[in-house]
């Protein structure tokens, strides 16, 4: 599929899409079984070098993709639960019982015990952070994730999200794209989430609305950090619904990028 609205950024990176699946491609690689690791590094890839990957539930080494993939909430006690609010608070300083919390981080390498000692600092304190991850959009539905740059999107493949990797000014030109079609002022979501799921669980969501919105980010420094060897920091992305990216893609051939404004920054 070719975008126009890409077509009209002609920026450094095109658009790619997150498409939910119960049977694995397979014609596309992804991390082996137990070793997934941070998700966002492969995502990147995608983006920059145009590299498709699937991942399955078997993959999901990380607490966070689970909910952020639609795999259910990942917890598989109230214990572990606990322990991700408190890793993504102020660690050690943020445990209900710290003795015990370093107690589990003995066996980890010493920068994995560094960083959980530590903790994220995502969250002020556990409370905040407990309560976050209670409120997360939960979805158990199929068991794969493909990413795809959008060109190789084939004919009946539908997409649940659509992510642009873009720069402060291609930012401003889709804020005001979406603006230009909503008779109240626009908004644009930024959760407090890890980036996997605001690409997924959390554009998923927006899918459901009958307004959805796009979704800006990462604030997750983390996953920034698997990321920065392929795309610059000074980049964001910006998520959004299949329907919503339609509907842009609609409207983008009357709009702000026809207009001489927007023709003599080219």
């Amino acid at each position: 599929m070719k975008s126009n609205i890409a077509n009209y950024l002609n920026g450094k990176f095109d658009p790619i899409v997150l498409i939910k699946t119960d049977e694995k491609p397979s014609d596309i690689k992804g991390p082996k079984a137990g070793r997934g690791g941070c998700v966002m590094s492969f995502i990147a890839q995608t983006i920059a070098k145009r590299k498709p990957f699937v991942f399955g539930r078997e993959n999901a080494t990380c607490g966070g993709i689970w909910s952020g993939f639609g795999w259910g909430d990942g917890f598989d006690s109230e214990e572990a639960k606990e322990f991700q609010a408190t890793f993504l608070s102020c660690g050690a300083d943020s445990a209900k019982d710290r003795e015990e919390y370093l107690k589990k981080l003995e066996s980890r390498p010493k920068n994995v015990r560094d960083m959980f000692t530590e903790g994220e600092r995502i969250y002020t304190d556990f409370e905040t952070a407990y309560e976050h991850i209670s409120s997360r959009p939960i979805y158990d539905t199929e068991d794969y994730v493909v990413f795809k740059p959008i060109e190789d999107l084939e004919d009946g493949e539908i997409p649940d999200s659509v992510v642009f990797t873009i720069n402060a000014f291609e930012l401003m030109l889709l804020l005001q794209l979406d603006g230009s079609h909503r008779t109240e002022s626009n908004f644009v979501c930024v959760p407090q989430s890890s980036a996997c799921q605001l690409i997924g669980c959390f554009t998923f969501e927006q899918a459901e609305s009958d307004d959805p919105h796009m979704l800006l980010g990462p604030v997750d420094l983390a996953a920034r950090g698997h990321m920065k060897h392929f795309i610059p920091n000074d980049y964001v992305t910006l998520a959004m619904p299949w329907k919503l990216f339609l509907k842009l893609e609609e409207i983008s051939e009357n709009s702000l990028f026809e207009a001489h404004l927007f023709r003599q920054f080219k």
